[in-house]
């Protein structure tokens, strides 16, 4: 599993890519630009194949990391695309949990003041609808097994406490939430998506949640010009 998940991501860096698909874009399809972690750039191939001849699938080459690193680099990826739609997630990286301190990489407040920044970005330099994907969830044991050595812990509650705010926030800006953790199923069937680090998916994960993002950018998705 950590073989494929670490061939993936080679073919993402030596192709040096920020569209997802193999293609030329087709300048009259709309565009779709897709922000997120690690977990973004291995489902994002899978996005694109689905919407092909649909609409143009942009995903940054960079791992978005925290909210605070999308918000800094928000009119790198998507203002300036101009995208009809954006999809994104930051989470992750925001719930790293030090061990010295017992505090977050970024905190409950600031993470949510940094979502609404986020969406205010996007609303003020472009005319995308704005779609927010939830957190995944974390394999606890896995993780901290992994993680034993370093600064920081990843904790599933963690990203359950996120999430609710995340929800919380985009329900007060009418941004529409696309469930990622439920498109994984049942905690067992979490599990089941995810490899040995108790956070990144497998293959089975990377092409469910594919399927799934790009089932939900369809149904949203503006007619061809």
């Amino acid at each position: 599993m950590r073989l494929w998940i670490c061939g993936l991501l080679v073919v993402l860096a030596d192709t040096g890519m920020t569209r997802a698909a193999d293609d030329a874009p087709e300048k009259t399809l709309p565009k779709v630009v897709l922000i997120g972690d690690s977990i973004r750039l291995s489902y994002a191939p899978v996005v694109a194949k689905q919407l092909a001849g649909k609409a143009n699938v942009v995903s940054p080459k960079p791992n978005g990391g925290d909210s605070s690193n999308v918000l800094k680099h928000i009119e790198e990826w998507a203002v300036r695309e101009q995208p009809a739609i954006v999809h994104f997630n930051c989470g992750i990286h925001d719930t790293k949990k030090f061990k010295s301190t017992g505090k977050f990489q970024v905190s409950p407040e600031q993470y949510e003041a940094n979502l609404r920044a986020i969406v205010a970005a996007i609303r003020k330099g472009t005319k995308a609808k704005v779609f927010f994907a939830l957190t995944t969830p974390i394999v606890d044991d896995r993780a901290a097994k992994t993680r034993a050595e370093r600064d920081y812990g990843l904790h599933n509650a963690s990203t359950e406490q996120y999430n609710e705010i995340a929800q919380r926030v985009m329900k007060e800006l009418d941004v529409p939430v696309n469930d990622l953790r439920a498109a994984l199923g049942t905690p067992a069937e979490q599990a089941a998506k995810i490899v040995d680090d108790g956070v990144h998916l497998n293959k089975q994960g990377v092409e469910k949640l594919g399927a799934a993002v790009a089932t939900f950018v369809a149904q949203h998705l503006p007619a061809a010009k």
